[in-house]
């Protein structure tokens, strides 16, 4: 299991957010739980940590920086590299597909 999230300088100057304090907050989460943190943005789990990575894709969208900080966002359940295409999934567009899904669900059943 692998999550791979990377962060847009670019976005953090445009918002004024600081890059390294975003970073520093998914560390700790995820280091909080045991979870490897290969490198910057890059997180290592096993199965037991199956509930941390789907809390994770939940939640991040939920803060109010994530969305307008980050640049690539990609989760694999089924893989623990980032080089297995096959199982890797945009978590980015994923979100906004959902997003869109209940968008019109709601406008169409105005709840």
């Amino acid at each position: 299991m692998l999550m791979e999230i990377y962060l847009s300088e670019e976005k953090a100057k445009k918002n004024n957010i600081d890059l390294n304090e975003c970073y520093q907050k998914i560390d700790k989460y995820f280091k909080s739980r045991g979870v490897e943190i290969v490198s910057k943005g890059i997180y290592k789990g096993v199965k037991e940590d199956f509930d941390t990575f789907v809390i994770a894709q939940e939640q991040l969208p939920q803060t109010k920086w994530f969305l307008k900080v980050v640049d690539q966002w990609y989760i694999s359940y089924f893989d623990d590299t980032p080089d297995s295409p096959e199982y890797r999934e945009d978590a980015l567009k994923t979100y906004y597909q959902v997003k869109e899904q209940v968008k019109n669900y709601v406008k169409k059943h105005r709840i």
